[in-house]
Protein backbone atom coordinates (compact mmCIF):
# COMPACT_ATOMS: atom_id res chain seq x y z
CA UNK A 1 0.00 0.00 0.00
CA UNK A 2 2.81 2.40 0.89
CA UNK A 3 4.56 1.54 -2.39
CA UNK A 4 1.41 2.35 -4.38
CA UNK A 5 1.05 5.75 -2.69
CA UNK A 6 4.68 6.65 -3.42
CA UNK A 7 4.18 5.67 -7.06
CA UNK A 8 1.14 7.93 -7.36
CA UNK A 9 3.03 10.87 -5.84
CA UNK A 10 5.85 10.37 -8.34
CA UNK A 11 3.33 10.31 -11.18
CA UNK A 12 1.82 13.64 -10.00
CA UNK A 13 5.26 15.21 -9.71
CA UNK A 14 6.31 14.14 -13.19
CA UNK A 15 2.98 15.48 -14.62
CA UNK A 16 3.53 18.90 -13.06
CA UNK A 17 7.13 19.05 -14.16
CA UNK A 18 6.11 18.24 -17.72
CA UNK A 19 3.43 20.94 -17.69
CA UNK A 20 5.77 23.53 -16.19
CA UNK A 21 7.64 23.70 -19.50
CA UNK A 22 4.98 26.20 -20.58
CA UNK A 23 5.86 29.59 -19.11
CA UNK A 24 2.20 30.26 -18.34
CA UNK A 25 1.88 27.12 -16.17
CA UNK A 26 2.61 27.21 -12.44
CA UNK A 27 5.55 25.26 -11.08
CA UNK A 28 5.19 21.87 -9.44
CA UNK A 29 5.58 23.36 -5.97
CA UNK A 30 2.81 25.88 -6.57
CA UNK A 31 0.40 23.29 -7.95
CA UNK A 32 1.01 20.61 -5.34
CA UNK A 33 -2.38 21.28 -3.72
CA UNK A 34 -4.34 21.25 -7.02
CA UNK A 35 -5.86 18.27 -8.70
CA UNK A 36 -4.31 18.08 -12.17
CA UNK A 37 -6.58 18.01 -15.17
CA UNK A 38 -6.23 15.16 -17.63
CA UNK A 39 -3.85 15.99 -20.41
CA UNK A 40 -5.61 15.98 -23.78
CA UNK A 41 -4.86 17.53 -27.14
CA UNK A 42 -7.89 19.83 -27.01
CA UNK A 43 -7.64 20.92 -23.39
CA UNK A 44 -9.59 24.22 -23.06
CA UNK A 45 -7.51 25.21 -20.04
CA UNK A 46 -4.32 25.22 -22.08
CA UNK A 47 -5.88 27.24 -24.90
CA UNK A 48 -7.31 29.81 -22.51
CA UNK A 49 -3.95 30.53 -21.00
CA UNK A 50 -2.19 31.23 -24.29
CA UNK A 51 -1.86 34.91 -25.09
CA UNK A 52 -3.98 36.21 -27.95
CA UNK A 53 -6.33 33.23 -27.95
CA UNK A 54 -9.16 34.68 -25.89
CA UNK A 55 -12.58 33.70 -27.12
CA UNK A 56 -15.21 35.99 -28.53
CA UNK A 57 -15.21 38.19 -31.63
CA UNK A 58 -12.87 41.13 -31.84
CA UNK A 59 -14.55 44.51 -31.83
CA UNK A 60 -13.32 47.41 -33.92
CA UNK A 61 -9.98 47.97 -35.56
CA UNK A 62 -6.64 48.31 -33.87
CA UNK A 63 -5.52 51.47 -35.66
CA UNK A 64 -8.54 53.72 -35.98
CA UNK A 65 -8.53 57.48 -35.59
CA UNK A 66 -10.22 57.29 -32.20
CA UNK A 67 -7.69 54.77 -30.87
CA UNK A 68 -7.75 51.05 -30.28
CA UNK A 69 -11.23 49.58 -30.63
CA UNK A 70 -12.72 52.58 -32.39
CA UNK A 71 -15.06 52.16 -35.34
CA UNK A 72 -16.02 54.53 -38.14
CA UNK A 73 -18.67 54.87 -40.82
CA UNK A 74 -16.83 52.61 -43.24
CA UNK A 75 -17.00 49.79 -40.70
CA UNK A 76 -20.73 50.41 -40.39
CA UNK A 77 -21.29 50.24 -44.14
CA UNK A 78 -19.43 46.94 -44.36
CA UNK A 79 -21.42 45.52 -41.45
CA UNK A 80 -24.76 46.48 -43.04
CA UNK A 81 -24.64 43.54 -45.42
CA UNK A 82 -22.20 41.28 -43.56
CA UNK A 83 -25.08 39.26 -42.08
CA UNK A 84 -26.58 35.81 -42.67
CA UNK A 85 -28.90 35.72 -45.66
CA UNK A 86 -32.60 35.02 -45.06
CA UNK A 87 -35.70 34.80 -47.20
CA UNK A 88 -39.14 36.18 -46.45
CA UNK A 89 -42.00 34.08 -47.80
CA UNK A 90 -45.02 35.81 -46.24
CA UNK A 91 -46.08 38.64 -43.96
CA UNK A 92 -47.03 36.16 -41.26
CA UNK A 93 -43.55 34.68 -41.22
CA UNK A 94 -42.06 38.18 -41.00
CA UNK A 95 -44.31 39.04 -38.04
CA UNK A 96 -43.33 35.87 -36.20
CA UNK A 97 -39.65 36.56 -36.76
CA UNK A 98 -39.94 40.15 -35.51
CA UNK A 99 -41.86 39.01 -32.43
CA UNK A 100 -39.07 36.57 -31.56
CA UNK A 101 -36.46 39.29 -32.05
CA UNK A 102 -38.35 41.67 -29.78
CA UNK A 103 -38.69 38.98 -27.13
CA UNK A 104 -34.94 38.35 -27.08
CA UNK A 105 -33.90 42.01 -27.13
CA UNK A 106 -36.40 43.08 -24.47
CA UNK A 107 -34.91 40.69 -21.91
CA UNK A 108 -31.33 41.48 -20.91
CA UNK A 109 -31.13 38.11 -19.15
CA UNK A 110 -30.68 36.40 -22.48
CA UNK A 111 -27.14 35.56 -23.46
CA UNK A 112 -25.37 38.53 -25.04
CA UNK A 113 -24.50 36.43 -28.08
CA UNK A 114 -28.18 35.75 -28.73
CA UNK A 115 -28.98 39.46 -28.46
CA UNK A 116 -26.20 40.35 -30.89
CA UNK A 117 -27.48 37.75 -33.37
CA UNK A 118 -31.02 39.11 -33.00
CA UNK A 119 -29.78 42.58 -33.98
CA UNK A 120 -28.03 41.09 -36.99
CA UNK A 121 -31.29 39.33 -37.89
CA UNK A 122 -32.99 42.73 -38.23
CA UNK A 123 -30.37 43.75 -40.79
CA UNK A 124 -30.83 40.44 -42.59
CA UNK A 125 -34.54 41.16 -42.91
CA UNK A 126 -33.78 44.64 -44.28
CA UNK A 127 -31.46 43.16 -46.90
CA UNK A 128 -34.18 40.62 -47.80
CA UNK A 129 -36.69 43.44 -48.42
CA UNK A 130 -38.67 43.58 -45.17
CA UNK A 131 -39.33 47.31 -45.70
CA UNK A 132 -41.68 46.40 -48.56
CA UNK A 133 -44.16 44.84 -46.11
CA UNK A 134 -46.58 47.10 -44.27
CA UNK A 135 -46.44 45.03 -41.10
CA UNK A 136 -42.72 45.76 -40.77
CA UNK A 137 -43.31 49.40 -39.79
CA UNK A 138 -45.89 48.41 -37.20
CA UNK A 139 -43.49 46.02 -35.53
CA UNK A 140 -40.63 48.49 -35.90
CA UNK A 141 -42.37 50.88 -33.52
CA UNK A 142 -42.65 48.05 -31.02
CA UNK A 143 -38.89 47.56 -31.28
CA UNK A 144 -38.05 51.10 -30.08
CA UNK A 145 -37.76 50.06 -26.45
CA UNK A 146 -35.74 46.96 -27.31
CA UNK A 147 -33.28 48.96 -29.40
CA UNK A 148 -32.83 51.52 -26.62
CA UNK A 149 -32.18 48.73 -24.12
CA UNK A 150 -29.58 47.20 -26.45
CA UNK A 151 -27.82 50.55 -26.84
CA UNK A 152 -27.58 50.76 -23.03
CA UNK A 153 -26.12 47.28 -22.67
CA UNK A 154 -22.89 46.73 -20.78
CA UNK A 155 -21.52 44.50 -23.52
CA UNK A 156 -19.67 46.53 -26.12
CA UNK A 157 -20.49 43.96 -28.81
CA UNK A 158 -24.23 44.37 -28.21
CA UNK A 159 -23.95 48.18 -28.21
CA UNK A 160 -21.98 48.09 -31.45
CA UNK A 161 -24.53 45.84 -33.17
CA UNK A 162 -27.39 48.04 -31.91
CA UNK A 163 -25.76 51.20 -33.34
CA UNK A 164 -25.07 49.49 -36.68
CA UNK A 165 -28.67 48.29 -36.87
CA UNK A 166 -30.05 51.76 -36.09
CA UNK A 167 -27.79 53.30 -38.73
CA UNK A 168 -28.93 50.71 -41.29
CA UNK A 169 -32.58 51.38 -40.50
CA UNK A 170 -32.03 55.12 -41.04
CA UNK A 171 -30.17 54.53 -44.31
CA UNK A 172 -32.84 52.24 -45.77
CA UNK A 173 -36.00 53.88 -44.42
CA UNK A 174 -34.99 57.56 -44.50
CA UNK A 175 -37.65 59.84 -43.03
CA UNK A 176 -39.87 56.83 -42.32
CA UNK A 177 -37.55 56.08 -39.43
CA UNK A 178 -38.52 59.37 -37.75
CA UNK A 179 -40.14 57.85 -34.67
CA UNK A 180 -37.33 55.39 -34.06
CA UNK A 181 -34.64 58.04 -34.59
CA UNK A 182 -36.30 60.42 -32.15
CA UNK A 183 -36.46 57.65 -29.55
CA UNK A 184 -32.88 56.40 -29.91
CA UNK A 185 -30.89 59.65 -30.36
CA UNK A 186 -30.85 60.62 -26.63
CA UNK A 187 -29.48 57.17 -25.79
CA UNK A 188 -26.81 57.51 -28.49
CA UNK A 189 -25.70 60.84 -27.02
CA UNK A 190 -25.15 59.09 -23.70
CA UNK A 191 -22.55 56.90 -25.42
CA UNK A 192 -20.41 59.84 -26.57
CA UNK A 193 -18.50 60.40 -23.29
CA UNK A 194 -18.08 56.65 -22.70
CA UNK A 195 -14.50 55.65 -21.91
CA UNK A 196 -14.82 52.53 -24.10
CA UNK A 197 -13.83 53.66 -27.58
CA UNK A 198 -15.99 51.12 -29.34
CA UNK A 199 -19.10 52.40 -27.56
CA UNK A 200 -18.32 56.12 -27.96
CA UNK A 201 -17.40 55.91 -31.65
CA UNK A 202 -20.35 53.62 -32.42
CA UNK A 203 -22.76 56.14 -30.94
CA UNK A 204 -21.19 59.02 -32.90
CA UNK A 205 -21.28 57.09 -36.17
CA UNK A 206 -24.94 56.16 -35.67
CA UNK A 207 -25.88 59.81 -35.02
CA UNK A 208 -24.11 60.87 -38.23
CA UNK A 209 -26.06 58.31 -40.27
CA UNK A 210 -29.33 59.50 -38.75
CA UNK A 211 -28.52 63.16 -39.51
CA UNK A 212 -27.67 62.33 -43.12
CA UNK A 213 -30.67 60.16 -43.93
CA UNK A 214 -33.50 61.06 -41.52
CA UNK A 215 -34.32 64.76 -41.84
CA UNK A 216 -36.90 65.26 -39.10
CA UNK A 217 -37.16 68.74 -37.48
CA UNK A 218 -37.88 67.13 -34.11
CA UNK A 219 -34.24 66.02 -33.98
CA UNK A 220 -32.94 69.61 -33.88
CA UNK A 221 -33.84 70.30 -30.21
CA UNK A 222 -32.25 66.97 -29.25
CA UNK A 223 -28.95 68.10 -30.78
CA UNK A 224 -29.00 71.73 -29.65
CA UNK A 225 -29.81 70.76 -26.06
CA UNK A 226 -26.59 68.73 -25.91
CA UNK A 227 -24.58 71.75 -27.13
CA UNK A 228 -24.89 73.11 -23.58
CA UNK A 229 -24.06 69.84 -21.84
CA UNK A 230 -21.74 69.80 -18.85
CA UNK A 231 -19.60 67.21 -20.60
CA UNK A 232 -16.93 68.79 -22.82
CA UNK A 233 -16.76 65.83 -25.29
CA UNK A 234 -20.54 65.97 -25.69
CA UNK A 235 -20.46 69.71 -26.48
CA UNK A 236 -17.69 69.24 -29.04
CA UNK A 237 -19.50 66.40 -30.79
CA UNK A 238 -22.83 68.23 -30.64
CA UNK A 239 -21.49 71.22 -32.57
CA UNK A 240 -19.90 68.82 -35.05
CA UNK A 241 -23.30 67.14 -35.54
CA UNK A 242 -24.95 70.57 -35.86
CA UNK A 243 -22.49 71.55 -38.58
CA UNK A 244 -23.26 68.32 -40.46
CA UNK A 245 -26.99 68.98 -40.08
CA UNK A 246 -26.67 72.49 -41.57
CA UNK A 247 -24.75 71.04 -44.51
CA UNK A 248 -27.12 68.14 -45.26
CA UNK A 249 -30.61 69.48 -44.57
CA UNK A 250 -32.80 71.76 -46.63
CA UNK A 251 -33.78 75.21 -45.40
CA UNK A 252 -37.48 74.41 -45.08
CA UNK A 253 -36.64 71.73 -42.49
CA UNK A 254 -34.78 74.30 -40.36
CA UNK A 255 -37.07 77.33 -40.51
CA UNK A 256 -39.09 76.36 -37.45
CA UNK A 257 -35.97 76.23 -35.27
CA UNK A 258 -33.99 79.14 -36.75
CA UNK A 259 -34.00 81.12 -33.49
CA UNK A 260 -32.82 78.08 -31.52
CA UNK A 261 -29.97 77.53 -33.97
CA UNK A 262 -28.83 81.16 -33.74
CA UNK A 263 -28.86 81.13 -29.94
CA UNK A 264 -27.04 77.79 -29.79
CA UNK A 265 -24.28 78.93 -32.16
CA UNK A 266 -23.85 82.15 -30.19
CA UNK A 267 -23.38 80.17 -26.98
CA UNK A 268 -20.92 77.92 -28.76
CA UNK A 269 -18.79 80.86 -29.90
CA UNK A 270 -18.60 81.91 -26.22
CA UNK A 271 -17.92 78.34 -25.00
CA UNK A 272 -15.23 77.84 -22.36
CA UNK A 273 -13.61 75.02 -24.36
CA UNK A 274 -11.38 76.05 -27.28
CA UNK A 275 -12.26 73.06 -29.50
CA UNK A 276 -15.96 73.60 -28.91
CA UNK A 277 -15.55 77.23 -30.03
CA UNK A 278 -13.82 76.08 -33.22
CA UNK A 279 -16.67 73.69 -34.01
CA UNK A 280 -19.20 76.45 -33.29
CA UNK A 281 -17.45 78.80 -35.73
CA UNK A 282 -17.80 76.13 -38.41
CA UNK A 283 -21.55 76.10 -37.92
CA UNK A 284 -21.72 79.86 -38.60
CA UNK A 285 -20.99 79.28 -42.30
CA UNK A 286 -23.82 76.77 -42.56
CA UNK A 287 -26.16 79.13 -40.74
CA UNK A 288 -25.37 81.97 -43.16
CA UNK A 289 -26.10 79.72 -46.16
CA UNK A 290 -29.62 79.10 -44.84
CA UNK A 291 -30.40 82.35 -42.97
CA UNK A 292 -28.14 85.27 -44.07
CA UNK A 293 -30.06 87.92 -42.13
CA UNK A 294 -30.02 86.00 -38.85
CA UNK A 295 -26.32 85.24 -39.31
CA UNK A 296 -25.46 88.91 -39.81
CA UNK A 297 -27.50 89.86 -36.75
CA UNK A 298 -25.62 87.24 -34.77
CA UNK A 299 -22.28 88.60 -35.97
CA UNK A 300 -23.16 92.17 -35.03
CA UNK A 301 -24.25 91.06 -31.55
CA UNK A 302 -20.82 89.57 -30.77
CA UNK A 303 -18.10 91.41 -28.89
CA UNK A 304 -15.24 92.80 -31.03
CA UNK A 305 -12.83 90.10 -29.85
CA UNK A 306 -15.23 87.31 -30.86
CA UNK A 307 -15.94 89.06 -34.16
CA UNK A 308 -12.23 89.17 -34.86
CA UNK A 309 -11.83 85.46 -34.05
CA UNK A 310 -14.76 84.55 -36.29
CA UNK A 311 -13.47 86.79 -39.09
CA UNK A 312 -9.99 85.26 -38.84
CA UNK A 313 -11.41 81.74 -39.03
CA UNK A 314 -13.62 82.53 -42.02
CA UNK A 315 -10.71 84.13 -43.89
CA UNK A 316 -8.43 81.17 -43.16
CA UNK A 317 -11.07 78.79 -44.49
CA UNK A 318 -11.57 80.88 -47.64
CA UNK A 319 -15.11 81.98 -46.76
CA UNK A 320 -14.85 85.79 -46.88
CA UNK A 321 -18.24 85.82 -48.59
CA UNK A 322 -19.76 84.64 -45.30
CA UNK A 323 -18.82 87.91 -43.62
CA UNK A 324 -21.33 90.77 -43.32
CA UNK A 325 -21.22 93.41 -46.09
CA UNK A 326 -19.48 96.08 -43.96
CA UNK A 327 -16.65 93.74 -43.00
CA UNK A 328 -16.16 92.60 -46.59
CA UNK A 329 -15.81 96.23 -47.80
CA UNK A 330 -13.29 97.11 -45.11
CA UNK A 331 -11.23 94.02 -45.77
CA UNK A 332 -11.25 94.67 -49.54
CA UNK A 333 -10.12 98.28 -48.96
CA UNK A 334 -7.25 97.10 -46.83
CA UNK A 335 -6.26 94.55 -49.47
CA UNK A 336 -6.27 97.27 -52.16
CA UNK A 337 -3.96 99.42 -50.06
CA UNK A 338 -1.56 96.54 -49.53
CA UNK A 339 -1.63 95.33 -53.14
CA UNK A 340 1.79 95.66 -54.87
CA UNK A 341 2.45 97.23 -58.29
CA UNK A 342 1.59 95.08 -61.24
CA UNK A 343 4.21 93.88 -63.68
CA UNK A 344 2.90 96.23 -66.40
CA UNK A 345 3.73 99.27 -64.25
CA UNK A 346 7.11 97.96 -63.22
CA UNK A 347 8.28 97.61 -66.84
CA UNK A 348 6.90 100.93 -68.11
CA UNK A 349 8.89 104.10 -68.86
CA UNK A 350 9.36 106.24 -65.68
CA UNK A 351 8.26 109.41 -67.47
CA UNK A 352 5.14 107.66 -68.65
CA UNK A 353 4.42 106.44 -65.15
CA UNK A 354 4.80 109.97 -63.76
CA UNK A 355 2.45 111.35 -66.40
CA UNK A 356 -0.14 108.73 -65.64
CA UNK A 357 0.03 109.33 -61.91
CA UNK A 358 -0.40 113.08 -62.40
CA UNK A 359 -3.51 112.52 -64.50
CA UNK A 360 -7.03 112.88 -63.15
CA UNK A 361 -8.10 110.83 -60.17
CA UNK A 362 -10.93 109.24 -62.12
CA UNK A 363 -8.53 107.96 -64.75
CA UNK A 364 -5.95 106.83 -62.23
CA UNK A 365 -8.49 104.95 -60.12
CA UNK A 366 -9.49 102.84 -63.12
CA UNK A 367 -5.96 101.52 -63.61
CA UNK A 368 -5.39 98.01 -62.20
CA UNK A 369 -2.09 98.73 -60.45
CA UNK A 370 -2.82 102.11 -58.90
CA UNK A 371 -2.79 102.48 -55.14
CA UNK A 372 -6.09 104.17 -54.41
CA UNK A 373 -7.66 104.37 -50.99
CA UNK A 374 -11.34 103.59 -50.79
CA UNK A 375 -13.22 106.95 -50.80
CA UNK A 376 -16.38 105.55 -49.27
CA UNK A 377 -15.53 107.05 -45.85
CA UNK A 378 -14.28 110.57 -47.00
CA UNK A 379 -16.41 113.69 -46.42
CA UNK A 380 -16.46 115.79 -49.62
CA UNK A 381 -17.08 119.10 -47.80
CA UNK A 382 -14.25 118.47 -45.35
CA UNK A 383 -11.93 117.65 -48.24
CA UNK A 384 -12.84 120.90 -50.06
CA UNK A 385 -12.21 122.96 -46.91
CA UNK A 386 -8.84 121.31 -46.35
CA UNK A 387 -7.88 122.01 -49.94
CA UNK A 388 -8.80 125.70 -49.57
CA UNK A 389 -6.77 126.05 -46.37
CA UNK A 390 -3.81 124.41 -48.06
CA UNK A 391 -4.01 126.84 -51.00
CA UNK A 392 -4.15 129.81 -48.60
CA UNK A 393 -1.05 128.62 -46.83
CA UNK A 394 0.81 128.27 -50.11
CA UNK A 395 -0.11 131.85 -51.09
CA UNK A 396 1.17 133.23 -47.79
CA UNK A 397 4.50 131.45 -48.17
CA UNK A 398 4.96 132.68 -51.75
CA UNK A 399 4.11 136.35 -50.87
CA UNK A 400 1.12 136.38 -53.19
CA UNK A 401 -1.56 136.75 -50.56
CA UNK A 402 -4.71 138.31 -51.98
CA UNK A 403 -8.41 137.94 -51.82
CA UNK A 404 -8.65 137.75 -55.61
CA UNK A 405 -6.69 134.51 -55.66
CA UNK A 406 -9.50 132.75 -53.78
CA UNK A 407 -13.13 132.21 -54.54
CA UNK A 408 -15.12 135.32 -53.58
CA UNK A 409 -17.47 134.84 -50.65
CA UNK A 410 -15.71 131.75 -49.31
CA UNK A 411 -14.63 131.49 -45.71
CA UNK A 412 -11.02 131.15 -46.76
CA UNK A 413 -11.13 134.42 -48.86
CA UNK A 414 -12.61 136.40 -45.98
CA UNK A 415 -10.01 135.11 -43.56
CA UNK A 416 -7.18 135.93 -45.97
CA UNK A 417 -8.50 139.47 -46.59
CA UNK A 418 -8.70 140.16 -42.86
CA UNK A 419 -5.22 138.80 -42.44
CA UNK A 420 -3.95 141.04 -45.30
CA UNK A 421 -5.58 144.14 -43.82
CA UNK A 422 -4.13 143.44 -40.40
CA UNK A 423 -0.71 143.19 -42.00
CA UNK A 424 -1.11 146.58 -43.73
CA UNK A 425 -2.20 148.20 -40.47
CA UNK A 426 0.84 146.78 -38.74
CA UNK A 427 3.12 148.34 -41.38
CA UNK A 428 1.45 151.78 -41.02
CA UNK A 429 1.88 151.71 -37.24
CA UNK A 430 5.50 150.69 -37.62
CA UNK A 431 6.14 153.70 -39.89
Amino acid sequence: MRRLICKRICDYKSFDDEESVDGNRPSSAASAFKVPAPKTSGNPVNSARKPGSAGGPKVGGASKEGGAGAVDEDDFIKAFTDVPSVQIYSSRELEETLNKIREILSDDKHDWDQRANALKKIRSLLVAGAAQYDCFFQHLRLLDGALKLSAKDLRSQVVREACITVAHLSTVLGNKFDHGAEAIVPTLFNLVPNSAKVMATSGCAAIRFIIRHTHVPRLIPLITSNCTSKSVPVRRRSFEFLDLLLQEWQTHSLERHAAVLVETIKKGIHDADAEARVEARKTYMGLRNHFPGEAETLYNSLEPSYQKSLQTYLKSSGSVASLPQSDRSSSSSQESLNRPFSSKWSTANPSTVAGRVSAGSSKASSLPGSLQRSRSDIDVNAAAGAKAHHAAGQSVRNGRLGAGALNPGSYASLECEAFWRSGRMAKLYSV
